[in-house]
């Protein structure tokens, strides 16, 4: 019977052998034909070690604000009842890598538009198609940007201040609502974002950047479970026109609160609290942990 072999080489076409086609057609000698299992084993090998080599993974990464960003705090999530809801979430992102591959460009998204729960694509890298992706980027302000799911005008906005973070929006209870338009200028780098996508056997890998909006309600800056408050808040419109400014909750002093702890930061104001908490904003596929960078 006429063994043979096809193997595909690795971005080449296949190669066929026979045992015949190691002989000539005008009786070659033997020696050629008791040498192809040696050779037989050498190209199953050579097959072996390009099968071993790994693929790529085209790996999808947007930004992503979650339901509380997309739709609201509900009121019952938030300890002194409060429903916050968000108009306007700009957030100004830059310098993502992921494994080490950077993603071209910087970003200016806005949360609030609606993503079906798949967030706002930034763009693609090509990576090995091994293990998880670990992430890196920054949230501070940018020279020049692209706008994902925001305008011209909120890209003009967030790229001439000098933003990094812009919360619009306003929160009900009863019938008390009270509005809120703060810019911050944060720096922030955010590493060792583990995420949770499977480069080798997800077909088609994705993995958000997820920021976490109701941290600007929290009332500890180091708590493992600090509630989302809105009472302190309010009470920094002392003017009672319904709109609370930065140098209202500038004058407002949270020394002496129970609540709204600093540990050892020189914090004494609510502005200076809630902009720190912009530098906890940033997060990977929902819940996952990232370092805070140098």
């Amino acid at each position: 019977m006429n063994a043979s072999l096809c193997t595909t080489r690795c971005l080449d076409r296949p190669t066929c052998l026979t045992s015949d086609s190691m002989r000539t057609r005008h009786g070659a000698s033997e020696r050629a034909a008791r040498a192809f299992p040696v050779l037989l084993g050498g190209l199953l090998v050579s097959a072996a070690a390009c099968d071993a080599e790994p693929g790529s993974a085209d790996l999808r990464i947007s930004a992503y604000g979650e339901d509380f960003v997309e739709d609201r705090i509900p009121a019952a999530e938030v300890i002194d009842g409060w429903e916050i809801e968000f108009e306007r979430l700009l957030i100004a992102i830059s310098s993502v890598e992921a494994n080490g591959v950077a993603l071209d460009g910087a970003f200016v998204v806005d949360l609030t538009r609606p993503s079906d729960g798949e967030g706002h694509a930034l763009g693609v890298v090509t990576l090995p198609a091994d293990d998880h992706p670990d992430l890196s980027f920054e949230v501070a302000p940018v020279d020049a940007a692209q706008a994902i799911s925001a305008d011209a005008t909120d890209l003009e906005w967030m790229v001439e201040r000098g933003l990094s973070v812009y919360a619009q929006g306003h929160a009900t209870r009863g019938d008390a609502t009270l509005r809120f338009s703060w810019g911050f200028a944060t720096r922030t780098r955010y590493e060792e974002c583990h995420g949770l996508a499977e480069l080798e056997s997800d077909p088609e890998p994705s993995t958000r950047l997820t920021m976490h909006a109701d941290h600007l309600f929290y009332d500890d800056l180091d708590s493992e479970e600090p509630n989302v408050a809105f009472d302190l808040v309010a009470a920094a419109d002392t003017n009672g026109d319904g709109n609370i400014e930065p140098d209202e909750l500038r004058a407002l002093d949270i020394t002496g609160q129970a609540r709204y702890q600093v540990g050892g930061r020189e914090i004494t104001d609510l502005w200076g609290f809630i902009e720190a908490q912009t530098t906890t904003l940033g997060h990977i596929d929902g819940e996952g942990h990232c370092e805070i960078g140098g």
